[in-house]
């Protein structure tokens, strides 16, 4: 069975949310699913993980200057995504999300820059648009 891992920042719960909703989805696919916050991550090794879901919520003014959290920023950064994992990134905002997603992506190392699935939600909910682009993303991993 197909893993992933969904690590989140929230500020105000809705990110937090967010991730239970992708984890409900992703199990509701044969995809053994645990949530974890950036916080709370108890294990440093990812290698058993075939998805890395990577969210935290858009900090910044509400049109520019948006960017991840300096925590979620340096978390990332430490972290030592499996080579053959797929990732998606997710993040919550309020009016736009700005240049939130090149910032989030430029914390990973540039060997998983293609095909990264980004997903965003105004609020806590899974947008029904994002759902064939997940269940493509999950599709076509090619371990």
């Amino acid at each position: 069975m197909k893993k992933a891992i969904i690590i989140y920042q929230s500020k105000k719960g809705t990110t937090k949310q967010l991730s239970n909703e992708i984890a409900d989805y992703l199990n509701s696919k044969k995809i053994d699913s645990n949530v974890t916050s950036v916080e709370s991550l108890q294990e440093t090794d990812l290698s058993s993980y075939d998805y890395v879901f990577l969210g935290c919520w858009t900090k910044g003014l509400m049109f520019f200057a948006q960017r991840p959290d300096a925590q979620w920023q340096k978390f990332v950064k430490s972290l030592r995504l499996p080579a053959h994992a797929k990732i998606a990134m997710f993040t919550t905002y309020k009016i736009l999300t700005g240049s939130m997603f090149s910032k989030m992506i430029r914390c990973i190392p540039k060997n998983h820059h293609e095909n990264i699935l980004l997903i965003k939600s105004r609020n806590s909910a899974l947008p029904n648009t994002m759902l064939s682009s997940i269940k493509d993303f999950i599709a076509c991993n090619t371990n």
